[in-house]
């Protein structure tokens, strides 16, 4: 499984679901040592790939020697269109985000989705608002999980509501590490 938005909070949680449940490799993409470390480190993903630093498209197919069976996908753009060319035959997306296309006038090519017809790959969009009637079972494990530590997540916090807007920009940019807070008071 590889999860592009990884070092967020919806990725990180995204990903130490599937190894919870089973997966037989996690990768995650991700912007920053720091992040990439975390992932790594504390929440258990088998290979992180470092956007920032690396070749995000070059480094993916010794992630993935046998193809991506699954990604989920909190970023789109060219994450999305790398990822693509890197799917099993069959494989699944699952679309949770496009957070690649905030802040910018340039639309992403469509020409990867050729790589959907020839892998024979399924597409879908990704609201947890969907899946309700599965709520008490999945809460009855996350907190099973977290009380046992197999579980874990990460916070940053921007103090004051007069720092939100700066805390927004920052979970644009990427600064954030798990979820982006703002505390109102103490």
């Amino acid at each position: 499984m590889l999860v592009s938005g990884a070092g967020g909070a919806v990725g990180s949680m995204a990903g130490q679901f599937a190894r919870l449940l089973g997966a037989g490799r996690v990768i995650g993409s991700a912007g920053g040592a720091e992040k990439c470390a975390w992932l790594r480190d504390d929440c258990g993903f088998d290979v992180v790939i470092n956007y920032r630093d690396g070749d995000f498209a070059a480094e993916l197919p010794g992630a993935a020697p046998d193809g991506i069976d699954l990604f989920f996908d909190n970023v789109g753009g060219w994450q999305f269109a790398a990822a693509l060319q890197n799917m099993a035959i069959n494989g699944r997306v699952s679309m949770c985000g496009a957070i690649s296309n905030f802040g910018t006038q340039e639309q992403p090519s469509t020409a990867c989705l050729i790589e959907a017809v020839l892998r024979r790959i399924t597409i879908q969009g990704f609201i947890v608002r969907d899946y309700e009637d599965l709520r008490p079972e999945f809460e009855q494990r996350v907190i099973g999980w977290l009380a046992s530590g197999e579980l874990v997540d990460r916070a940053t916090i921007v103090e004051g509501i007069a720092n939100a807007g700066a805390g927004l920009a920052g979970l644009l940019s990427g600064a954030n590490v798990g979820k982006a807070l703002v505390r109102l008071s103490e």
